[in-house]
């Protein structure tokens, strides 16, 4: 019968809570997280504008635009340089000839995005905050 010291415990604990935050990251990066929270600094409002100006096209190329570039973030390799702890919650991309950087933080499940959630590896009291920026903005 195999047997358990506390440190390997803690460690199994560990390992299972980096997996659970690792997968839960990645149903945002998918778009399958429906609490989730996409943010755009005003940096990457202005890459998907496109430097239109006329009003309705504008609208339509900063729509597209945002599809394409979530489209990436998901399909995205994450390096084992961005990624330290295993959660898979932050990586780079180049998108519209730009350096761009995207960040997952876990907060509390109470509506005021005040507090980093205790427990961000249980889905049902931590909200997901995708934070996407160009590199220059960091």
């Amino acid at each position: 019968m195999p047997s358990f010291t506390p440190t390997t415990a803690t460690s199994d604990v560990e390992r299972y809570r980096t997996s659970a935050v690792a997968q839960l990251n990645d149903q945002v990066r998918l778009g399958h997280d429906r609490k989730a929270r996409i943010v755009f600094t005003r940096g990457i409002v202005e890459l998907l504008r496109g430097g239109e100006t006329i009003q309705q096209r504008r609208t339509a190329r900063t729509i597209v635009n945002q599809a394409l570039l979530l489209r990436q973030i998901a399909l995205a390799p994450i390096e084992p340089g961005d990624d330290p702890y295993g959660e898979r919650d932050f990586g780079a991309i180049t998108f519209m000839g730009k350096r761009l950087f995207w960040k997952i933080d876990a907060y509390a499940d109470d509506g005021s995005f005040t507090w980093g959630s205790e427990a961000p590896w249980d889905a049902a009291v931590t909200i997901r905050v995708l934070t996407i920026m160009r590199a220059d903005e960091y």
